[in-house]
């Protein structure tokens, strides 16, 4: 099994033929080592809970809920945003995948409708499940409210003639009309 910054392992081989329920909550060493893998500015927690059930043959479903506090830096003025993240993801194990299985070259079927992911050495590591969703839903460029780009121009004070008097390239179409 691979070292990230939330661990929650679990043998998939204690999975009997009942669900199991599993609470997950991240320390403040993990808090801090998530923070600096997405580079946020903090995480107050990051919690929730899995619900395992083992399905035909060696397969288990596994349907995350957790949450996340959050505090990043606003791209435009720097101040601090705070959010919460809510995930609500299902993820299908199956043993007779290996993990090299995944360092090989492969064919992917897109039309596929359910993936898989790999038990590695008997192993679902369900801490890492979730810092993996958690890194998709984090915006990578949050503004803070009244900074958002409604509209892309040239400026107020600019017009569109003056934009083109200005182009470096209007001098050398001024050099090829008069060479003609």
């Amino acid at each position: 099994m691979t070292e990230t910054e939330f661990n929650v392992p679990f043998q998939a081989d204690k999975l009997g033929p009942n669900p199991k329920r599993i609470h997950l909550e991240a320390t403040a060493d993990e808090l801090a080592a998530l923070s600096h893998r997405f580079g946020l500015q903090s995480m107050d927690f990051l919690k929730g809970e899995v619900m395992m059930q083992r399905l035909s043959g060696k397969k288990i479903e596994c349907r995350f809920k957790a949450s996340a506090k959050i505090t990043q830096q606003c791209v435009v003025t720097f101040k601090p945003i705070t959010s919460q993240i809510n995930l609500e993801f299902t993820r299908i194990y199956d043993e007779n995948l290996k993990g090299d299985h995944f360092e090989k070259e492969i064919e992917i079927d897109i039309e596929a409708t359910e993936e898989l992911d790999p038990i590695v050495d008997g192993v679902i590591d369900l801490g890492a499940a979730v810092s993996e969703e958690l890194g998709l839903e984090i915006d990578p460029f949050p503004r803070a409210d009244g900074t958002d780009y409604t509209e892309f121009g040239i400026g107020p004070e600019i017009t569109e003639e003056e934009v083109k008097q200005n182009n470096p390239f209007s001098v050398l179409a001024e050099l090829k009309n008069k060479s003609e």
